[in-house]
């Protein structure tokens, strides 16, 4: 799952997974890495290359607390299910990138590729649902940075399909 995570003004995307009873984090777009995660209550320890931290985090919701001898982080988290549900209710976000799934559907053409420059409202792929082709079109001027989806992807509503950078003013 996808986490869009806020520290000292920036964001930052941790993407986590759990396959074959082991935990895999990726953080910003790096190589994913297995961790080791245990938690008690609000008390959690961390194994990463032989080296253990230990944390208190508390917090509700999106805003934390991690509480740590080395001094004290506050952050906050938001779930990529939750940003979703957030434009699909038409809720604006800061410096939106991301263009997704409305509908559940089929990829059935890639019309962009990385790297290209693409203008809002330019239609980047086209997708079926409940039989009939929609193009999906960019939801801001800029260039697309990554593509999420190949042609042939069946996809659920809100599935991140393609990111893009904004055009600097």
């Amino acid at each position: 799952m996808l986490f869009f995570m806020r520290y000292q003004g920036k964001e930052h995307r941790v993407r986590v997974e759990s396959r074959h009873q082991k935990l895999y984090v990726a953080f910003d777009g790096d190589a994913e890495e297995e961790i080791d995660l245990v938690y008690y209550g609000n008390d959690c320890s961390f194994i990463e290359k032989n080296r253990v931290f230990y944390a208190n985090v508390v917090g509700d919701k999106a805003d934390y607390t991690v509480w740590r001898p080395q001094g004290n982080l506050n952050f906050t988290v938001e779930s990529e299910y939750r940003r979703i549900v957030g434009i699909l209710r038409g809720q604006a976000l800061e410096q939106e990138n991301h263009v997704y799934a409305k509908m559940p559907g089929k990829i059935v053409k890639l019309l962009t590729r990385s790297g290209a420059k693409v203008q809002k409202g330019e239609p980047v792929l086209v997708m079926e649902a409940m039989k009939m082709e929609n193009e999906i079109r960019s939801t801001l001027e800029g260039e697309v940075v990554n593509i999420c989806v190949s042609e042939g992807q069946a996809v659920e509503t809100g599935t991140l399909l393609l990111e893009i950078k904004p055009e600097e003013s």
